[in-house]
């Protein structure tokens, strides 16, 4: 039987994976529905935002305003089913990341 070295459970202590999940014109500019990111565990909501934005462009840079540095009002980011406005929020493995825009009512 195999055993994990030390350097890998350090790795994967260390690594928090998080599945981000895009929802209408996100998931069209993407490509696809569903993405695993690795990112250091602790990493804030701020780093997959830039990430997406450096790979995708288009809509996914406005997703934080750049005045307040918070989500836009015209996206909506869902961590684990919480609507969250602050990019500075910790992730941890498992977290999952909706991405999609408001739908308004009357």
């Amino acid at each position: 039987m195999l055993q994990d070295s030390k350097f890998e459970r350090i790795v994967k202590f260390m690594t928090a994976r998080v599945k981000i999940l895009l929802h209408a014109m996100f998931k069209e500019i993407a490509g696809e529905r569903e993405i695993t990111q690795d990112l250091n565990e602790n990493s804030p909501l701020q780093v997959v935002l830039d990430e997406l934005a450096r790979k995708y462009g288009k809509d996914f840079k406005e997703i934080v305003d750049p005045k307040t540095g918070q989500i836009s009002a015209d996206a909506l980011v869902m961590l684990n089913g919480q609507s969250v406005r602050k990019t500075d929020v910790q992730l941890k493995d498992g977290d999952v990341i909706m991405i999609s825009v408001p739908i308004g009512g009357g």
